[in-house]
């Protein structure tokens, strides 16, 4: 780990935790009475001092995630571009491993400027920890402008802390239907189309469900944890007011699982596979085994497993909406950005995320195949033009609204979506059925919320 200066330690613990507390009361104070102050919109007339442009200014960012991604990834991401913009910054990266996970290095003091993870996640760890930091009058300062940002994530963003900023998007996924082009005409069955609903998704995914020399073929299946965090019908995992699962209560769960994991399954060979494969088919299932003809998966996987993509001849179609919700995909799952409250460096910083909304820095990783947050349509034209698969159909990335962002209601939301996702894979085999998963998921998760309230005490 680069050595850095520690965070002065008297009594910092005692501070965290009660700025931590203090901090959660007031977020979930908010959300339970709607969520409303400063809007993030107004924020695009401020900015009433000039802003600083950064590059002749000497200054050390250091940056921190949880998610593991190594430091070429991070550089392929971020770093590259940063250090090409700023040359006198002097970027870092932290990355969470054995040692350094974030329990570790705020424990030893250790500071870092920029933190970032994916939504829910981001507001869960600030908050926790006790690192959040309201940006506002940074981003007047700075004069930084959030009017090319798609509406659904200001609208996120007004809401999800009463109007305090504690980070912003920088780069995207959205979910995508990903198909098998070699499947398709192997069985005579029509490529899938942009604007198809899910009933039309089965259907076609039906055709192609079969054995056939011994090898079992599987039409269509989604990723369950995707599904559930992004869905289309933009659900909770946590009702906001009440502060219990949402699961058992909100009747569109049960059409968003019996259409997702019970209906691509009534085909004997699609359920026998996952009992086989002791799971439902996946992103490896398609890119490796290539017995999965269609995938609902994140956007990500273009640039995750672009080697192995490079050995299936694959192209993309929109998410299939529901006929509730015609025209809408999935909810965004937008990387997040803020500064923490510890940083020495906080001008800097926010020159640094502001180049990272820019126009120039959008357009490059759009390029790449990395999803943008800016809705200009001269970024998202550009998107993998420089990537290694510059011939597929990514105007499937845009064709749908994306869905309004669920309020996460951290740290709740991301600590029990898992027991909404767990027990896709026992419907998918016939093993429950939907009321039973639900009553199962709504107690598992009641528990974890009710341990996590009693350890913030």
């Amino acid at each position: 780990m680069k050595s850095v200066k520690p965070i002065p330690t008297t009594s910092s613990k005692t501070k965290r935790a009660v700025s931590c507390r203090a901090a959660m009361t007031a977020l979930l104070l908010v959300l339970a009475s709607g969520c409303a102050s400063a809007p993030a919109e107004t924020i695009r007339e401020a900015g009433d001092a000039s802003p600083q442009d950064g590059r002749n200014e000497q200054a050390k960012l250091v940056f921190y995630s949880n998610n593991g991604n190594s430091e070429e990834s991070f550089n392929q991401s971020f770093g590259n571009a940063l250090r090409k913009k700023f040359p006198n910054y002097t970027i870092e990266y932290i990355r969470a491993a054995t040692g350094t996970s974030l329990q570790d290095v705020l424990a030893s003091g250790t500071k870092f400027d920029i933190f970032f993870t994916t939504i829910g996640n981001f507001e869960r760890y600030m908050i926790e920890s006790g690192m959040e930091y309201d940006m506002r009058e940074l981003i007047k300062k700075h004069n930084v402008s959030f009017s090319d940002l798609d509406p659904v994530y200001v609208e996120y963003m007004n809401g999800v802390a009463g109007g305090a900023i504690y980070g912003f998007p920088i780069q995207n996924n959205v979910m995508t239907l990903y198909y098998n082009k070699t499947l398709f005409q192997k069985f005579g069955v029509p490529f899938p189309q942009n604007g198809m609903t899910w009933d039309e998704a089965i259907e076609l995914g039906r055709k192609l469900t079969r054995q056939e020399s011994g090898t079992s073929y599987v039409g269509l299946t989604v990723n369950p944890a995707n599904t559930a965090n992004q869905n289309q019908f933009s659900l909770p995992s946590v009702d906001p007011s009440t502060m219990t699962p949402t699961i058992n209560t909100n009747p569109l769960w049960k059409p968003l699982f019996e259409t997702l994991f019970v209906r691509p399954f009534e085909n004997e060979i699609a359920r026998t596979e996952t009992i086989r494969l002791k799971k439902i088919p996946d992103h490896y299932t398609f890119v490796r085994d290539q017995t999965l003809a269609m995938y609902g998966y994140s956007s990500g996987l273009i640039t995750a497993l672009g080697e192995e993509m490079k050995q299936i001849d694959w192209d993309i179609a929109a998410l299939p909406a529901f006929r509730e919700k015609p025209g809408v995909g999935a909810q965004p799952y937008p990387i997040q950005m803020g500064i923490t409250s510890f940083s020495e460096n906080k001008d800097a910083a926010m020159t640094a995320l502001k180049f990272l909304l820019s126009e120039e820095y959008q357009k490059e990783i759009s390029e790449k195949g990395q999803m943008p947050v800016l809705k200009l349509e001269s970024v998202k034209q550009a998107f993998g033009s420089k990537s290694a698969f510059s011939n597929k159909n990514y105007s499937a990335l845009f064709y749908n609204k994306m869905a309004s962002i669920a309020f996460k209601t951290p740290p709740y939301g991301a600590a029990i979506d898992r027991f909404y996702t767990n027990g896709a894979l026992q419907l998918a085999q016939g093993q429950t059925d939907i009321n039973t998963l639900f009553r199962q998921a709504e107690e598992e998760a009641t528990k974890e919320i009710n341990a996590l309230r009693q350890n913030a005490k």
